[in-house]
């Protein structure tokens, strides 16, 4: 995955797309879950549809993305949000328990699993104690994984011919990630988004314990 490849991706199709300027379908739904204020960590905003939405509701919000083209074309619609370019997979520049809620959409799938423990374990130590983990992520029934041109180098994680690598989820690997740090209030393979015909996505939502 590149820097380069994001930035074409966001300037050419995601900066044009109706989808990507509101709310998601997850967001509305992750919602009802949060505290009613508090200061929330988006990791990978993209175009910030759901930081817009969530700063709209009252939360204190802080946005990151590893593409400057998507953090561009987010600060010049969004206002009253911290954004700031992040590569998740080197840690988060964060205090201990600094966050009320950590919420991502489509944007954990893209590490390895010692790097996904990894960045499960560092969003549970910026949470504070009983806040949120929000989180949807690619499925494992995700046709796509299927065609001949993804190689699989472990077990739920593949790279195509691009060279991006991806994890597809199960309700079970995200379980086994998340055991320890977080009480399931939500796992299933319900979600869906406005981008994709796909209604297996994993949902995740989860308190720090």
């Amino acid at each position: 995955m590149t820097v380069e490849y994001w930035n074409k991706t966001h300037a050419e199709k995601y900066s044009k797309a109706d989808w990507a300027h509101k709310p998601s379908i997850f967001a509305t739904q992750a919602i009802k879950f949060f505290p009613k204020t508090g200061k929330l960590l988006e990791i990978g905003t993209g175009q910030g549809g759901d930081a817009d939405y969530f700063q709209s509701l009252g939360y204190e919000v802080t946005a990151t993305d590893y593409s400057d083209e998507a953090l561009r074309n987010a600060e010049e619609r969004v206002k009253n949000v911290n954004f700031i370019n992040l590569d998740t997979s080197q840690g988060l520049p964060f205090d201990n328990e600094s966050f009320d809620v950590v919420y991502s959409h489509m944007a954990l799938h893209y590490f390895d699993s010692q790097t996904t423990a990894r960045v499960f374990k560092d969003i549970h130590r910026i949470l504070k104690l009983g806040g949120i983990l929000a989180i949807i992520t690619n499925t494992i029934d995700d046709p796509e994984k299927e065609e001949d041109k993804y190689t699989e180098l472990e077990p739920e994680y593949y790279k195509d011919l691009k060279g991006i690598e991806k994890r597809y989820f199960s309700s079970g690997s995200i379980k086994s990630f998340t055991v320890n740090l977080f009480e399931p209030l939500l796992i299933d393979n319900k979600g869906e988004t406005y981008k994709d015909d796909i209604k297996t996505l994993i949902r995740f939502v989860g308190k720090k314990i």
